[in-house]
């Protein structure tokens, strides 16, 4: 078989030795299939080599003797028929079968002849420089966390501090994500159960879940009136009750300074039927005189719901008519309606007709008709 080398010479580490990588023959399986597998071959010697002559083969074979594995990252491209065998440069030429003879032309004289047709050699040898030399790849740039994402980090990393939590709860707040403030919350509470900043805002949210679901009850029951959906309401407004008790109880313990607790407690205890509780709530109240306009209110309705009505008419006109400091516009006009309407349901036609004069002078326009009919009525009535 008549070769013609390319001339290419690629020096390695380790003289003396060889390996015989196969060759490829008529008999053999095609290109396509050959070329893959002297690449395992290849890859699986373990030094590198000394010499390597690439030769063209016209007679159709491919062939390696004395090789051995290329550097990695160099692989041939097939130009015609291939072969290359490897030897070591320092053995006697006698025993090179490449070595210079007189009379005949050597394999490396032939391959120039043939390369002398391209001007461009390198083209006959693709380096695959990335796979020898991988360029590091550049990372992705971070996506920027939002704040809540930030806090929720933090969190997780020093569970026991109360910052994270105050801040995450506002913003969940603030972006009504009920369910995620009150998880943020209830791991705040049992983390830092002594941070009043927590503690409040727990229990405001649950407070606001609790009125949400008696709002969601009622429009339920409007939609559709039944005993199932009047049922609901019911409890819905129990367990409203039940949560302020619940929450003013806790609150008024942690601050007993702040008496304007106890009237919501009152007025909680009062929805529950829990008459008694609620009067010593209130008269306690009553003995703080910015609150004790508000609390005499809430007394009276609390004594006619106990059929007291003289003593809820007393509470009225002391809710409608102190001085010092004077009651709120509202509150005012509140106590002055129920004190005209108990006075007239039990026959104090002059007391009905005074509350009935003060309501129409404090009054807003809106209510000074009606008013002016219920002047109008108590004083065609007989004494």
């Amino acid at each position: 078989m008549k070769t013609v080398s390319t001339g290419f010479l690629f020096q390695g580490k380790t003289p003396n030795w060889s390996f015989d990588l196969g060759s490829i023959t008529d008999a053999n399986p095609p290109r396509e299939q050959a070329i893959p597998n002297l690449n395992r071959n290849l890859a699986r010697c373990e030094r590198r080599l000394t010499s390597c002559l690439i030769h063209y083969s016209p007679c159709g074979s491919l062939s390696h003797r004395h090789g051995g594995e290329l550097p990695y990252g160099l692989f041939f491209l097939p130009v015609g028929n291939v072969y290359t065998e490897c030897m070591d440069p320092n053995e006697p030429s006698s025993t090179n079968p490449f070595s210079p003879s007189s009379g005949k032309e050597t394999p490396s004289q032939a391959g120039s002849k043939l390369l002398s047709k391209y001007s461009d050699t390198d083209g006959l040898l693709v380096r695959n420089s990335s796979a020898a030399n991988p360029e590091p790849k550049a990372k992705a740039p971070a996506i920027p966390l939002q704040r809540f994402q930030e806090l929720e980090q933090a969190i997780r990393h020093s569970p026991a501090n109360p910052e994270p939590y105050v801040e995450l709860g506002q913003i969940y707040l603030q972006q009504e994500r009920w369910s995620d403030a009150k998880r943020a919350l209830d791991a705040g509470f049992q983390y830092c159960p002594e941070c009043e900043p927590i503690v409040l805002m727990r229990e405001d949210l649950v407070l606001h879940l609790a009125g949400q679901h008696v709002d969601e009850a009622r429009r339920r029951h409007a939609q559709q009136p039944s005993e199932e959906t009047r049922y609901a309401l019911e409890q819905a407004d129990i367990n409203l009750a039940n949560e302020r008790i619940r929450v003013c109880n806790d609150r008024y313990h942690r601050r007993p300074d702040q008496k304007e607790i106890l009237i919501t407690w009152a007025v909680a205890l009062r929805q529950l039927g829990r008459h008694d509780e609620a009067l010593s709530k209130l008269s306690e109240a009553a003995q703080e005189p910015s609150l004790r306009a508000r609390a005499s209110l809430q007394l009276g309705m609390c004594l006619q719901t106990l059929d007291r009505p003289l003593d809820a008419l007393s509470a009225f006109r002391k809710a409608a008519l102190y001085r010092s400091p004077p009651p709120d516009l509202a509150v005012r006009n509140r106590a002055l309606e129920l004190a005209m309407h108990v006075a007239d349901e039990h026959g104090l036609i002059d007391s009905a007709r005074y509350y009935a004069e003060r309501l129409h002078e404090s009054c807003d326009a809106s209510q000074r008709e009606s008013v002016a009919r219920e002047m109008y009525r108590l004083r065609e009535k007989d004494l």
